[in-house]
């Protein structure tokens, strides 16, 4: 791990692959990770996405990883550890996005590569993703990364009403 101190930037940078520079997202990165995020159409916005941000990387089970590409950021993954009561302590992508525009030229696989890291560092042993099945793409980019499918499931969900849910109907 090296840092970058150019710029007054303290943050752990990760030698990554060719010309991709992975290090941990920062508060300041919130409207590129908004702009990722809404590409691949999960509408975000920067303040929402700072906020989000905050409670994660105050996380200890969490992480942020970004990759930058020429000093533009192209793509993140976030990395959290879950303990379930029926299965060992793993770790899980809770999202991995690139740029449409940087595909194919290293920077996912750098990401996991560090999550990779991370989770090893943490006594980690496994790696889990869920991907939706109509995202074909993913499904090789995951495979070429060493992953395996262990499982196919459905995803349900029940929106809590209330005053601080945004499914409040009021």
């Amino acid at each position: 791990m090296t840092t970058d101190r150019k710029d007054g930037d303290t943050a752990p940078h990760l030698a990554a692959r060719g010309s991709v520079v992975v290090r941990e997202a920062r508060a300041g990165d919130a409207p590129a990770l908004a702009s990722l995020a809404t590409e691949l159409g999960y509408p975000s916005d920067p303040p929402t996405i700072a906020s989000r941000l905050g409670a994660i990387t105050a996380a200890d089970g969490d992480v942020v990883f970004v990759a930058e590409v020429e000093g533009a950021i192209v793509g993140f993954i976030h990395g959290t550890e879950k303990q379930l009561l029926v299965s060992e302590l793993y770790v899980e992508l809770g999202g991995l996005i690139v740029s449409a525009s940087a595909r194919r030229r290293g920077a996912a696989r750098a990401l996991i590569e560090a999550v990779e890291r991370w989770a090893r560092g943490r006594g980690v042993a496994l790696l889990r993703v869920r991907t939706r099945v109509e995202r074909e793409v993913a499904d090789v980019a995951y495979r070429r990364c060493g992953f395996e499918l262990e499982k196919q499931q459905r995803v349900f969900v029940k929106p809590l009403a209330g005053p601080s849910s945004p499914h409040d109907p009021r």
